[in-house]
């Protein structure tokens, strides 16, 4: 009998990553570990002017990769998770915003590649220019670039080529009904 494991074998592992205002907060069953950044801690600490500069991209980027990786270290299923789900208000605007419609799915898939793109858009418009974009709530036009950020040291920090983004809608139905 051999001791490796075969990829048949491989035991899925879902982690919950809510990237809320003030922190976000990952979950890996029973386990969960908070960052204390979220859209408007970055934003606040990091952002200086409309649009934010590179630098202020760039340390707002590295401060959230910086807590990620103590994440990683406390969650240690985190690496190796074999999907990530981002939730929350920010999340589902980027998404909105590739869509170029508002979310109404219950799951979204979004790409590297696509919140890259987002990110790029978003970080060097104004706000008054941000307002135009389609799917992008009024209340979140000043901080949608922090939330970028947040997204895409998340997709970088951990590898990945791709996330679930998670309607509030599907996560306020699912706990009603008991289903995770």
């Amino acid at each position: 009998m051999s001791d490796e494991l075969s990829a048949s074998d491989a035991v899925s592992v879902s982690a919950l990553v809510t990237i809320g205002d003030e922190n976000t907060t990952i979950a890996i069953g029973p386990q969960w570990y908070e960052i204390p950044r979220g859209i408007i801690s970055l934003y606040r600490d990091h952002f200086t002017s409309d649009p934010p500069q590179p630098e202020d991209l760039t340390n707002a980027i590295g401060d959230m990769a910086d807590h990620l990786n103590d994440a990683v270290r406390e969650l240690a299923l985190l690496s190796s998770a074999t999907e990530i789900i981002l939730a929350g208000p920010a999340v589902e605007a980027i998404a909105a915003v590739e869509r170029g419609e508002t979310m109404t799915d219950r799951m979204f898939v979004l790409t590297r590649v696509a919140a890259e793109d987002v990110f790029r858009t978003l970080a060097t418009e104004t706000a008054s220019q941000r307002k135009q974009n389609p799917g992008l709530p009024n209340h979140l036009v000043t901080t949608i670039a922090a939330g970028c950020c947040a997204v895409v040291a998340i997709l970088r920090g951990l590898g990945l080529d791709e996330v679930t983004v998670r309607a509030r809608q599907a996560m306020a139905r699912d706990a009603g009904s008991g289903c995770s």
